[in-house]
C-alpha cells in the first residue's frame, strides 16, 4: 500500500528500511528523500511517526543473524 503518494513510497518501502536498523526519523527522512521540498507534498514528514512506527515494528521482528 502507498503511504506517501507524491514520492511513490510504499508501506514495504520503510519495512525494507527498518529491516536495514533504519529506524531513526532523520535516518528515515533521509532515505526516503522527504526533506525535497521541490519534490514533496511536506504531509510525509508531517506523520513521519508513523513511517518511525513501522519501520521499528520491522526491526523487532527481524531474526537475529
Amino acid at each position: 500500500m502507498f503511504i506517501c503518494i507524491c514520492k511513490g513510497i510504499k508501506e514495504s518501502d520503510v519495512r525494507e528500511l527498518g529491516q536495514a536498523g533504519v529506524t531513526c526519523p532523520k535516518k528515515l527522512a533521509d532515505a526516503l528523500e522527504l526533506n525535497d521540498k521541490q519534490q514533496c507534498c511536506g504531509r510525509c514528514i508531517k506523520n513521519i511517526s508513523k513511517f518511525v512506527a513501522l519501520a521499528t515494528e520491522e526491526s523487532s521482528c527481524r531474526t537475529p543473524q
